[in-house]
């Protein structure tokens, strides 16, 4: 009888401690994702002069980038939408209606070109993975563009000018301001 009551014991102290550990991983997911979208974006205008747009993108979804899911539907969910990149940002209006989604390019930490598979097209596809930070969390998105590789570049190339605090067209508009030194060029 002793046994017994031992061993019921020591299972309630299993099930207990396998209890605390689902509701302490469900509270570091909650702490995440609170994180991520209490950071309130920045003031961005999706009016201004388009610089790439690309109508009906598949939209992959965003994940963060240690490959554990975003549980908000409209940034987890891939879609058909409307993309286009501005100055300040990348825009995407979802087909059919929904909050327009938006990376500041200043948050953008990479742009990578890939091959990967896409749920929506059922094929792999090329794609362009950004990875950017929100809330001190790094997530990854990736989007395909009608016009396949050429037009992904091009978003890539914008992205790329743009990305980050310190963008390098704002170090290579600095530069160019100045005015030739004659003879300081390079010897013929």
């Amino acid at each position: 009888m002793g046994f017994w009551r031992t061993a019921g014991a020591l299972a309630g102290l299993g099930i207990a401690g396998a209890l605390l550990l689902v509701v302490l991983r469900a509270l570091r997911i909650r702490a995440r994702h609170r994180a991520v979208f209490a950071q309130e974006m920045p003031g961005l205008d999706a009016a201004r002069e388009r610089l790439v747009d690309s109508p009906q993108a598949l939209y992959h979804g965003t994940r963060f980038a240690d490959g554990t899911t975003v549980l908000a539907p409209r940034w987890r969910d891939a879609c058909v939408g409307d993309l286009w990149c501005t100055d300040e940002a990348i825009f995407l209006q979802r087909e059919g209606g929904g909050a327009r989604l938006s990376w500041p390019l200043s948050w953008i930490e990479d742009a990578s070109l890939v091959r990967a598979p896409a749920e929506l097209a059922g094929k792999d596809l090329p794609m362009l993975r950004l990875r950017f930070r929100r809330g001190g969390e790094e997530l990854v998105s990736a989007f395909s563009l009608r016009g396949g590789m050429a037009n992904l570049e091009k978003l890539r190339r914008e992205v790329h000018l743009r990305q980050g605090t310190q963008s390098a067209l704002a170090a290579l508009g600095a530069l160019l301001e100045k005015t030739p030194v004659p003879g300081s060029g390079p010897p013929r």
